[in-house]
């Protein structure tokens, strides 16, 4: 399949100075967020540990159900309604989620509130995430909007940076609920942030036109045979890679040795590493860089998965988390590029809401074997046999992408 032509609706009508202001409008609120949302994830780490990995697993997937399930429904909506409407309410419902969680889910044998307030957030998270890959195309225009999606990864990480340095010193100086209370507010902030945005997506049919259904994103991936191996092959690595998200805290916290402070501080290490990598991948120009970027950042991932279990010491976790977080940035920016370079305007909504929905499934079988696995042969074991088998992974995705992807010609 040949890469989409550029859109001729509702192509961008405002000016450079107009698309600076939005894109740092939304830069801003995100970065915001961001760090809230990081206060929240460390913060119900520490919460859920003691009751074991299977609420831990629970909480890390809650969020990914509803990215999963709802996939055709939220990108559909992403392709017919305007797009700033959507994502301020995707972010007061992640506000509201959050809340709820810090009101009525920190008891003693509430971790299933916790859970359940997590699976609304994720409600948000399955709309706001294709809203906002589809919105930054038309905030900076087509030829740009690569390092838009690098600019985006560098606040997020940014963000995530800020949040994990300090969450765990919020959370030993005051308490998870002052964390989530924190959080709830940054999703106001983005909110607001939403609202003075100028540039609007509003997609539009044709007269007549057969719009695809719920379910073209998904048709497009499995008619692209560039996107369904970038997909897929991520996908995979994915379901492999996934498992140090459950073992990450059990290492740190119990192999390791360390306390919640030591852990919020090299976990910073990851999205630390993420500016950059996210930076370079924005500056990526060509389908076939993009692709070799993708199956590169895989290995990587993996190498930084075998160095975080080569020795127990948190300089090892160190070392592993900035490889880990310099890959995991740049296959979401080259993965956002890509498919926005094979897909049309009208159709992204869909497509991107594919694309995450599919990852989002590895995530999830990926946690579930993930949390039975730690608990079998334990957190350093899994994280070395995830990290052997993520490198086989980007090995084979680099060599079959090496005949599959084509520059278009000029």
């Amino acid at each position: 399949m040949t890469p989409a032509p550029p859109p001729t609706a509702g192509a961008p009508t405002h000016d450079a100075r107009t698309a600076r202001r939005d894109l740092a409008i939304l830069l801003t609120g995100t970065g915001v967020s961001t760090v809230g949302g990081s206060l929240s994830l460390l913060a119900v780490m520490v919460h859920l540990e003691p009751s074991g990995a299977a609420w831990v697993a629970a909480a890390l997937g809650a969020e990914l159900v509803p990215i999963a399930l709802l996939a055709p429904v939220v990108g559909r909506l992403v392709d017919r309604v305007s797009n700033r409407p959507l994502l301020v309410a995707a972010t007061l419902l992640q506000g509201v989620a959050v809340l709820l969680a810090a009101v009525v889910g920190l008891g003693p044998g509430r971790e299933g509130v916790v859970v359940g307030a997590l699976v609304l957030l994720g409600v948000g998270t399955a709309l706001s995430n294709p809203v906002i890959a589809a919105l930054l195309p038309r905030v900076t225009g087509e030829e740009r909007a690569t390092r838009a999606y690098g600019w985006f990864s560098m606040i997020s990480q940014t963000g995530f940076l800020v949040g994990f340095a300090v969450a765990g010193l919020l959370v030993e100086a005051t308490s998870v609920r002052t964390a989530l209370l924190v959080d709830a507010a940054s999703y106001g902030v983005l909110a607001v942030a939403v609202l003075a945005v100028r540039t609007h997506r509003r997609p539009e049919r044709a007269a007549g036109a057969d719009d695809g259904g719920l379910w073209l994103g998904f048709a497009r991936l499995r008619t692209d045979r560039v996107l369904l191996l970038g997909v897929g092959g991520l996908a995979a690595a994915t379901l492999v890679s996934v498992v140090v998200n459950v073992a990450d805290v059990f290492y740190v916290l119990g192999d390791v040795g360390a306390g919640p402070g030591a852990y919020g501080v090299v976990t910073a290490l990851w999205p630390a590493a993420g500016v950059l990598g996210g930076w370079a991948a924005g500056r990526l120009v060509g389908q076939q860089a993009l692709f070799r970027a993708l199956a590169g950042a895989v290995v990587l991932m993996g190498v930084g998965l075998l160095v975080t279990g080569s020795v127990v010491s948190i300089v090892a976790v160190g070392i592993g988390w900035v490889l880990g977080g310099a890959a995991n940035a740049a296959q979401r920016v080259a993965l956002n590029a890509l498919v926005r370079a094979r897909t049309a305007d009208a159709e992204r909504g869909r497509v991107f809401a594919a694309v995450s929905g599919g990852l989002q499934v590895a995530n999830l079988v990926g946690l579930a074997i993930g949390a039975g696995v730690v608990a079998a042969i334990g957190a350093r074991a899994s994280l070395l046999v995830s990290g052997a088998v993520t490198v086989a992974v980007g090995a084979a995705l680099l060599v079959a992408g090496r005949a599959r992807v084509v520059d278009p010609a000029s």
